[in-house]
This record gives structure tokens, sequence and C-alpha cells, in this order.
């Protein structure tokens, strides 16, 4: 009896000594960890793509297992991200190796043991005309120049320079970077069309490392002054009578990818219109959600936007690719040549003065709109009662 009586009070003592030993391994486990990258607690990444690289450096293998690495979802939720994959790297050191998803906005991460909070505010970079390069909270890698010693074991010790790596081997150029490669292998292989550049990793010929340091920069200047040195046709833009906004601020990248994308012409989104109401946000009813009994041009869902319009420049206004009842005959080729009798004889198509818009001319667009309408016809009114011609004939 005395001993059974004793019983509970030995099993509860090994109890307690087994959860200080796991409370001190994990606190021994959680010093020994290493956040190498993000290199800050609260940043900001600016990134065309929503992600972000995490290093964590261990100080041996069997803590590998211990290590978390979760977000925060919202209402209270957390969700677990794997890593990549383990590797030992210099003396007893192993590194685990993550892709942080991002979403605009705010992202916390949570690191165990340990409980290290990481916050990221992400804002996705849809151009570099407004970006600071030398902003102190904008996170940039490259802003601490040579890749970090214990990363040599699987990254080449410059970024400027080394071996080739595997499977990526070109004929090699000054311009050549396969260092680059190293971290940044998802610009070059995840778009479907690629820039030649970029898929040829002659990184240095779009960005330049600055003298006598090993970092390297985004260009500096306005974005198309690189652009052009390949792109030299496209010089002859900015002396057209009509330029597209982002070919007039010079920056290429409102509209394309400079490393690749799932779209043509490295465009980051379809260039039949989606991309095209991303900034000309009035025309989105013309590619989706369009409300019921709006009549949208059958062109615009069609070819797109490009049929009409060209995306850089052109002498005509809205950069049509012709004058206007030109471009219209291209498609409604039974009004070629005709200058009157439409749409009741004697009517005139075409004249140098619209008495609906003071400085236009009179054209096939001075009774029709273009893109859309409410009206059968894409007319500018309803034709019973003659609210379309009211608008000239008062």
């Amino acid at each position: 009896m005395p001993c059974e009586e004793r019983r509970p009070g030995f099993v509860v003592r090994i109890l307690v000594l087994l959860l200080i030993g796991q409370i001190c391994c994990f606190a021994g486990i959680a010093e020994a960890l290493t956040i190498l990258a993000p290199g800050s607690n609260r940043m900001v990444v600016n990134n065309r793509r929503p992600f972000v690289h995490m290093v964590i450096r261990s100080s041996g293998k069997g803590e590998v297992g211990h290590i978390i690495v979760k977000k925060e979802t919202g209402r209270g939720e957390e969700r677990l991200i794997n890593p990549l994959g383990s590797w030992r790297g210099n003396g007893n050191n192993y590194f685990l190796h993550y892709i942080l998803a991002l979403k605009s906005g705010v992202n916390i991460f949570i690191v165990e043991p340990g409980e290290r909070r990481i916050r990221i505010r992400y804002r996705p970079l849809t151009t570099l005309l407004n970006y600071n390069l030398a902003a102190s909270s904008a996170y940039r890698f490259h802003r601490r120049g040579k890749v970090p010693l214990t990363c040599s074991g699987c990254h080449l010790r410059s970024s400027l320079g080394g071996h080739a790596v595997p499977g990526k081997e070109r004929l090699k150029c000054e311009n050549f970077s396969p260092g680059c490669y190293s971290c940044h292998r998802r610009l070059v292989d995840a778009g479907r069309w690629r820039h030649s550049p970029s898929s040829n990793l002659y990184c240095l010929g779009c960005h330049e490392g600055r003298k006598g340091r090993n970092d390297i920069v985004v260009t500096r200047g306005r974005v198309d002054d690189t652009c052009l040195l390949c792109h030299v046709n496209g010089r002859r833009w900015k002396k057209m009578g009509h330029v597209h906004g982002p070919v007039g601020i010079g920056d290429c990248t409102v509209c394309h990818d400079p490393h690749g994308a799932r779209y043509k012409y490295q465009l980051w989104a379809d260039g039949k219109a989606a991309l095209c109401v991303a900034c000309h946000a009035d025309k989105k009813k013309l590619v989706s959600n369009t409300p019921l009994g709006f009549h949208v041009h059958g062109i615009v869902k069609g070819g797109g936007c490009t049929i009409c319009h060209s995306p850089h420049a052109t002498e005509n206004a809205f950069q049509l690719l012709e004058p206007i009842n030109k471009l219209c005959v291209g498609c409604h080729v039974t009004m070629k040549g005709i200058i009157v009798g439409h749409p009741v004889g004697g009517h005139p198509v075409q004249g140098p003065r619209d008495p609906r818009r003071p400085g236009r001319k009179f054209s096939c667009t001075s009774c029709h709109n273009p893109h859309g309408s409410d009206y059968a016809y894409l007319l500018i009114g309803d034709l019973l009662g003659g609210h379309v011609c009211s608008k000239c004939h008062h």
C-alpha cells in the first residue's frame, strides 16, 4: 500500500521533469535558429509576383524537424507552410528554404519555436515609375552586396559572376550572369512568354552593378531608356501625334513584365481587353459583368482593343490605327466609299465639323458609340421618336 500511494507522485515528478526537458530543448532550438531572410521582422516588399523567400539556419539536423512556419490567415486561423527543402551547409549548419506567398497588404508569419512574428506589407509593383529605390523601408536583398558566405553552399558567392548553373549554360558574354538564377529562377522559368535577356540569363544587360560594389540595382532613369537600347523601333513613338500614357511617361513595365509572363509580349494580363480595363476602368462592363440589355461592339469581345487601337502610339486620335471612318469600313465593307446617304438619302457620313462635339470631325462615331451602347446598332440614343436625330437637329 505505501508503495502504491507514492506511485502517483512519482509519475507526476517524472512527467514534470520530461516537460521541463522538452521546454529546455525547444528553448535551445529557438536560440539556435537564425532567420537569414527576410532581413527584418517588419518590412515592405514591392514585387510583381506575390511571394518572398525565407531562409532559416539551424545549428543541427535534429532540430530541423521541430521548426514550424505558419501564416496567419485571419479569424484566428493559421496555415502551415512546408519548406522547399533542407540542406546542409558549412559545419553542422542546416538551412530551410521557404517561399512565402503574399497578399496585398499586411501578412503575418510565425516561426516556431520562439513565436517569432514576421510582418510583411506587400505592395504589388506594376510600374517602376513611383518606386523609390533608395527607400530604407523597401526590402531589397542586393542592398547588402554579396550573397552571404553562409549561403554559398547552394548559391554562388557573388551576385555578379561565378560558375554556370547546371542546365543553364549559355554562350557567355559580358552580361551573362547565372548567379542571379540561383534565387530568381521563378522570374526566368515561370512565364510562358519569356523576355530573351531574362531567359538567357543576361541579367546585367538591363540591371547594373554600382562601381566598386558587388550589389545590383535596377537601371536608374527612365525605364524606356533601357528598353529602347534593343527595341529601337520604339523610339519613333515619341514623335507621333498621339501617344499612349505609359509610353509617354517612359515606363514600358506598366503593361509588360521585363522577365516573362503568362501572356504574349510578356503582358501581365490578357492583351485583348483585361489588361486595358485595368486602367480604363470605365470600360470594364464591355468585357465582364455586362448589364442585361447593353449592346457591346462585337470586335471588343472578338479581336480586342488592339484591333482598333495601338497600345503605343499613332498619328490618329485615341491611338486609332486609321482615321475613324477608314477604320470602320475595314469591317463594315458595305459602307466603303459612301460619303452621303446613310442612314437616309442625302445624310452625310463624314464632314469637317461635328455639330454635337465641338472640335471634332463628323464621322461614324458621331451617331454610333464604337464600344457599346444601351441602344440598338450602338446608337447614341433611341431610334424611335427621333432621339438620335435631335442631338444635332434641334
